[in-house]
């Protein structure tokens, strides 16, 4: 394993300070009983309550901008749609987390009303696979009835204890990288296969860090070698898109180096820009473009010395245009767990999801609570209101999200198990 190059050591210095003021909001916002995605009590977008999220969006608000835009695959709303109606525009941008499985989630209801653009599914919500296509198809047909674009339907199976269900594959990518390319081609092929049968169309994964010593990728990432963790995550991304699920990889631009995991809290890494480029960026690299692309790629919650060293790179547009400018990166940019990013960066989830679109991000990650959910969707309706956030933006955004959409169709119709 390497070691921590000097300007990661220096970083030490100003987290040591960090890490207790970032622990403590770590702590309120996600610790605070409401680190897993709140039960429903019914619909605040129905009528009742604004609770930290201001005002409910009323049904109107939410109404598919356009009125006639309806359908799974519909095209995204133009620049005056979004303009005119921002609420749904605006509920496209989000992949939200909720709680329970199909036989106990008061969601469907909240789902029936609101037209998010992506479900992420968590440990929460699984029991066992035949349960687990049960809900999925459940979800699609909800969502259909709604006239709401299809939900692109995700969960990080990354492998082994970062797994949301738990007895399924893959194994954890520090075994599985240690296997030939085929082997880890054959692991990434079982696992997109098993999550489209289970109608899961978006993994989280693959993590695609460079091991560091001490580093939040040791005994995660596939190897310490950015060959070989470039040609493991090439080799994952291509069977992925064989079967017909979308990868998003990530923590972009890698984490390996970190002070820790990003989403326990400040954690920042202290590569220059040039020895990220030389490292860590070289997995993303792999599939930023050609036959092997990823359709998606999924910001870090790190702060880096190579941008400003304060800011996340979630909501970096320096970071941002990294991926996309000098990577030609053209996929569907995810950002990491918005709650977490307010442990580092402070203020609201709304900010964070405001700074987030500013930044160049097409989808908004809140696994949960309720409560940061809803105001952060209010907030990126304020903002689109206001013009702080541009229809541009949100048309860019929400075009990006329906490329992805189609590229998980085939992921809408899970294998149901008969009996």
């Amino acid at each position: 394993m390497s070691k921590l190059p000097p300007q990661a050591r220096l970083a030490a210095v100003v987290v040591a300070v960090a890490l207790v003021l970032g622990g403590a909001i770590y702590a309120i916002f996600l610790r605070g009983g409401d680190d897993e995605p709140a039960v429903q009590a019914g619909s605040r977008f129905g009528g009742e309550g604004g609770g930290a999220s201001g005002a409910p969006l009323s049904s109107s608000e939410l109404r598919a901008a356009g009125g006639a835009r309806s359908g799974s695959d519909p095209a995204p709303p133009s620049e005056e749609e979004i303009r005119r109606s921002p609420g749904a525009a605006a509920a496209g941008l989000f992949l939200i987390g909720f709680r329970g499985t199909l036989r106990d989630t008061p969601f469907l209801e909240r789902l029936a009303a609101v037209p998010y653009g992506g479900l992420l599914l968590t440990e929460n919500n699984y029991e066992q696979p035949q349960q687990l296509s049960g809900l999925t198809s459940k979800l699609q047909e909800v969502a259909r009835k709604a006239g709401h674009p299809a939900p692109i339907v995700a969960a990080q199976q990354e492998g082994g204890d970062f797994n949301a269900f738990g007895n399924l594959p893959p194994d954890g990518q520090v075994d599985v990288g240690e296997g030939s390319r085929e082997a880890i081609a054959s692991s990434a092929r079982t696992t997109a296969e098993q999550l489209k049968a289970l109608g899961v169309g978006l993994n989280l994964a693959p993590n695609a860090d460079v091991a560091v010593a001490g580093g939040p990728g040791q005994g995660r990432a596939f190897s310490d070698s950015a060959a070989k963790v470039s040609s493991a995550v090439k080799a994952t991304v291509r069977e992925y898109n064989e079967v017909g699920v979308a990868a998003a990889v990530g923590p972009f631009p890698g984490t390996g180096a970190a002070s820790q995991d990003p989403d326990a809290g400040p954690a920042p890494v202290g590569l220059s820009l040039e020895e990220l480029r030389d490292g860590d960026l070289k997995p993303f690299e792999a599939v930023a473009g050609g036959d092997d692309r990823a359709p998606a790629m999924q910001m870090s919650n790190a702060i880096y010395v190579a941008f400003d060293g304060v800011t996340p790179a979630t909501l970096s547009a320096a970071a941002v245009k990294e991926l996309r400018d000098r990577l030609d990166f053209g996929g569907a940019i995810l950002s990491a767990d918005l709650v977490a990013t307010t442990a580092t960066a402070g203020g609201t989830v709304g900010e964070a999801a405001v700074d987030a679109l500013k930044a160049g991000v097409d989808m908004l990650v809140i696994p949960g609570g309720r409560a940061q959910q809803d105001q952060a969707l209010r907030a990126v309706v304020e903002a689109v209101r206001s013009g702080d956030l541009s229809t541009a933006r949100v048309r860019g955004a929400l075009e990006r999200i329906a490329a992805l959409r189609r590229f998980t169709r085939e992921a809408r119709e899970p294998v149901r198990a008969e009996g």
